[in-house]
């Protein structure tokens, strides 16, 4: 009978000796320190390298009111991207990816009751928004993401009733895969693209046996897919009990 166990963090690879195949949700950061010396110098090493991009501040507001979009056609929209013209954009997003905190940030806005008007009690509602800072950066960022909301929505300030933010650099204690706020799990270069989060033929093994890889670290990388722990499990059924069949990316079935 198999037993399933929840809510307990594993902090090292021993408490799991003995287990023939370990897949682990971790990035380079975390499999360092649940492995340590049981790694080789070269691949610590590799992981050591492995380069994490901007963060993402979180901004929470309860409101009592749709948002004021000055373009109302955005009202008809769960989610909106502000940030400008493309040029102001790259602009903004470069210098975050260097470093440099500024107070245009782009900024991923989410009103859930357009499409769920479910959301609204009481004549209240949720929103929600994201801004791209710098990696690490410590900026409680309720008034930022207020004053750029402010930008396109006039008035937006006066329906906020409740607000809270999380920066950048307190997200690593809420998941450690967010290094600094990252919740890309690691920078989306072109080297790291092809080499996630080393270079292996198969990215999702490790060099300790029987145990993968299979967070946002590794191909294809992030977003709301699935398909990091999808390829990882067809990794391990087939090296470890010889199934030979490729990838289905309709996931409705897999074929020899």
């Amino acid at each position: 009978m198999a037993t399933g166990v929840v809510g307990q963090r594993v902090r090292d690879l021993a408490e799991l000796d003995g287990v023939s195949l370990v897949l682990l949700d971790v990035g380079p950061a975390g499999f360092l320190e649940l492995a340590g010396d049981r790694l080789p110098t070269g691949y610590r090493r590799a992981l050591r390298r492995y380069g994490y991009g901007p963060g993402a501040a979180k901004a929470d507001f309860l409101v009592d009111g749709p948002v004021p979009w000055a373009d109302s056609l955005l009202g008809m929209a769960g989610t909106v991207h502000l940030g400008g013209t493309a040029e102001e954009i790259s602009r903004q997003e470069r210098e975050v990816a260097a470093g440099r905190p500024g107070t245009a940030p782009f900024v991923l806005v989410v009103d859930p009751a357009v499409t769920d008007p479910g959301r609204v009690v009481n004549g209240r509602r949720p929103v929600w928004a994201y801004a791209h800072v710098p990696n690490g950066d410590t900026r409680d960022p309720v008034e930022l993401v207020r004053r750029r909301i402010e930008e396109y929505a006039p008035g937006f300030s006066d329906t906020v009733l409740a607000a809270r933010g999380r920066a950048a650099a307190d997200w690593e204690a809420y998941n450690p895969n967010y290094v600094g706020g990252d919740i890309a799990a690691g920078a989306l270069t072109l080297r790291q693209s092809l080499a996630r989060p080393t270079l292996r033929a198969d990215p999702y093994t490790t060099p300790l046996p029987g145990v993968y890889l299979c967070s946002a670290a590794t191909p294809p990388g992030p977003s709301v897919h699935g398909m990091c722990g999808y390829l990882a499990a067809l990794s391990a059924l087939r090296r470890q009990h010889g199934l030979r069949a490729a990838p289905d990316l309709t996931f409705g079935r897999q074929y020899a």
